[in-house]
């Protein structure tokens, strides 16, 4: 008799330690919201940077009739037949010319009217709800996607990226999906939960961008183009069907059918001009905002063009990196910055003042970027981030 009761009371134990850790579970999955998107755009438009800029290298080296070996022993630059002379040295420096002209079209066509479009969007997402606007940025992207998806298949002339680029830009790109995401999770938390829940958002980003990068270089070296942009396409249809039917929204529905939604309404901008025009007490206080906004400008600029010809100078001589090894230094480079952020804003902010900590910063920017001036090994490569 015993033993029956105590199988019983065995079998009640399991049970509720299973039902404990499937309403744990559940509580789990019900908090999930934005944080597949994340992942899912994180990687995607990591992934994009070193693809686009080894293809835009490789479809200018092929056009100039020179031989393009990226293999796992081999370089675009390794000794080929055709040997090296005056006329190669003079012919790949017009690749990189054409590279790196190409690359900042690029660059600047998604960058610059994204810039402008988040101003409106940001603002028009307190009006129409987070999901629409959220859902703008992503559907850019997957149509440059499928751009570079036409251009990759039948060759088109590389031009057609810039206008990929400026269709992703329109859409508001980066900027808007950052503004409309912190704006969603500001709506659903407290303020004790927020920074939890933003540091989970950049565990996130910063795991998916890490695994972007490792993967890169394999993927093009056993899948060509075609098949990583597949991803990229995948990836942001999944997130825009995942904002469509599965996200619920975190404005409240009375509110939002109470307000205006103006999408070409200029209050906020006028807010922002306010910022700098507003009288203080403090007559050096608006000089000083406006040179440190002006430092973060063009730290943002620097590290925007360094990104934009890094993978190009790899490429070439005198460091000679196929695309795995590219790889691995953008995953190097990704985790420093990670790492050296997390520490020295945890232990730096500590022991200096902010704007101690904003010249140590620039400082080690500069350092860096010096350093990789005098580059010249595969060893001094890495060791220089």
């Amino acid at each position: 008799m015993e033993e029956k009761n105590r199988t019983k009371t065995n079998i009640f134990n399991d049970y509720e330690t299973t039902e404990t850790l499937r309403s744990r579970l559940t509580a789990i999955v019900n908090k999930i919201t934005v944080e597949p998107i994340v992942l899912f755009y994180a990687f995607s438009i990591i992934l994009h940077v070193p693809l686009i800029q080894q293809y835009i290298h490789q479809r200018i080296t092929r056009s100039k009739g020179m031989a393009y070996n990226t293999t796992e022993s081999l370089s675009n630059c390794d000794p080929l037949p055709l040997g090296f002379t005056t006329k190669t040295v003079k012919i790949r420096k017009e690749i990189q010319s054409q590279a790196s002209f190409i690359t900042l079209g690029v660059v600047f066509s998604v960058t610059a009217p994204s810039l402008f479009v988040a101003l409106f969007l940001g603002a028009w997402s307190d009006r129409v709800g987070r999901k629409k606007v959220m859902s703008v940025p992503i559907f850019g992207s997957m149509v440059e996607s499928v751009i570079i998806l036409v251009v990759v298949h039948w060759k088109f002339p590389l031009e057609f990226l810039l206008l990929a680029g400026f269709i992703n830009g329109c859409c508001g790109f980066f900027p808007t999906f950052i503004l409309s995401v912190f704006s969603y999770i500001a709506d659903i938390t407290k303020e004790s939960q927020r920074a939890f829940r933003l540091g989970v958002l950049e565990a996130i980003a910063f795991v998916s961008g890490m695994m972007s990068h490792l993967t890169s270089g394999w993927l093009i070296k056993k899948a060509g183009y075609r098949v990583p942009y597949l991803l990229i396409f995948s990836l942001h249809a999944s997130s825009l069907l995942y904002v469509t039917f599965i996200l619920p929204e975190s404005r409240d529905k009375v509110q939002l059918a109470e307000m205006e939604s103006n999408l070409l309404s200029i209050d906020h901008i006028r807010a922002i001009v306010a910022i700098f025009l507003r009288p203080r007490s403090d007559a050096s206080a608006r000089l000083r905002m406006c040179t440190l906004m002006l430092v973060s400008a063009i730290m943002m600029l620097c590290s925007i063009g360094f990104g934009s010809v890094i993978v190009l100078y790899a490429l070439d001589r005198p460091l000679c990196c196929n695309s795995i090894v590219i790889g691995y230094y953008l995953a190097l480079t990704f985790f420093v910055q990670a790492l050296g952020g997390i520490l020295g804003l945890k232990y730096l902010a500590a022991l200096l003042q902010e704007h101690t900590l904003v010249q140590v910063a620039s400082t080690s920017i500069v350092a860096s970027l010096v350093a990789m001036a005098f580059v010249k090994t595969k060893t001094t490569f890495f060791l220089g981030k």
